[in-house]
């Protein structure tokens, strides 16, 4: 097994064709065809079914898929990986991160970064915590953004930031006056709609106070959720910056609730040392957290690590 008879493999999966594939790599048919016989071989399994239409991966076809995309990945790194190392940075970075993160200040830390370090391009996926430290434990992504509660003892965290949740609703439906702030008792028994990653400090809260919450709507959407409290389907728990608009607009209505908060961290992966244009970036990182803070000394707090 070698690295070009899995990427000539992971190509005619992605083709479902041997002769598309053939002609997308630039060999004979014969060859690709042979190529993947060995594979099979050496792997003592059968790889593809085949069909009048084409071909499809078997079950041990699609692991055999899996993982070479992950070898494939890791093998197209080491060049730029040494290169960054020797000169300027270079490469890609992949870099995951919540809806409410990316809203605060990504697109400002990438319009810093990028003419700074010219060679280097992103690619960014933007999900809540589960998905992105999937993504992050499976090699697809090499930084992110998550709660810390995403914690995992394949990877390394470095706590950021922490910020208060808010109640909002329709400006309609709100009853709380002019309140700066509200306290965890104004949640009992209300229909309340939030993230999923959200659940666990809403849990240490109920159980600290004996608070019986009604979660209603938990969703890893965060239009999905505006869109509900736009309809009132009931009280949105959420940071600030995700429905900031509406709240500026005076579309909706809502208050920080005492106690109530939610934590920001960067994670790594521990078994993958940064590359220099990872270091760099993750310095930004840094940069842009505390002048967050400076900004907005009441909605962010820097937390220690």
């Amino acid at each position: 097994m070698d690295l070009l008879s899995l990427r000539y493999f992971n190509e005619v999966v992605r083709q479902r064709s041997i002769s598309k594939a053939a002609s997308t790599l630039s060999v004979v048919q014969p060859a690709l065809t042979r190529r993947v016989q060995l594979l099979e071989e050496s792997l003592g399994a059968q790889l593809l079914m085949r069909h009048r239409r084409g071909v499809e991966p078997t079950e041990q076809g699609s692991l055999v898929f899996e993982r070479a995309e992950v070898l494939l990945r890791m093998a197209g790194e080491i060049e730029s990986e040494v290169q960054s190392q020797i000169n300027e940075p270079t490469g890609q970075i992949r870099f995951g991160f919540p809806p409410s993160v990316g809203l605060l200040f990504i697109g400002r830390l990438l319009s810093d970064f990028v003419p700074r370090h010219p060679r280097v391009t992103f690619y960014l996926q933007e999900g809540f915590s589960r998905s992105i430290r999937d993504s992050l434990l499976a090699g697809r992504i090499d930084v992110a953004i998550m709660s810390p509660e995403a914690d995992h003892p394949d990877l390394d965290a470095q706590f950021l930031f922490e910020e208060d949740l808010w109640l909002i609703t329709r400006a309609s439906d709100w009853t709380f006056g002019n309140s700066k702030s509200l306290s965890p008792d104004v949640l009992r028994d209300r229909e309340l709609l939030l993230s999923s990653y959200l659940k666990l400090a809403l849990d240490r809260v109920s159980i600290e106070r004996r608070l019986p919450f009604r979660i209603v709507v938990e969703a890893d959407s965060l239009s999905a959720l505006r869109e509900a409290t736009r309809a009132g389907a009931g009280f949105f728990v959420t940071p600030h910056i995700s429905v900031e608009r509406e709240l500026e607009s005076g579309e909706f209505r809502g208050a920080p609730v005492k106690g109530l908060t939610v934590s920001r961290a960067l994670f790594q992966r521990r078994d993958r040392p940064p590359t220099r244009a990872l270091q760099a970036f993750i310095a930004m990182i840094a940069v842009g957290t505390q002048e967050l803070c400076a900004r907005h000394p009441k909605r962010f707090r820097a937390v220690a690590s």
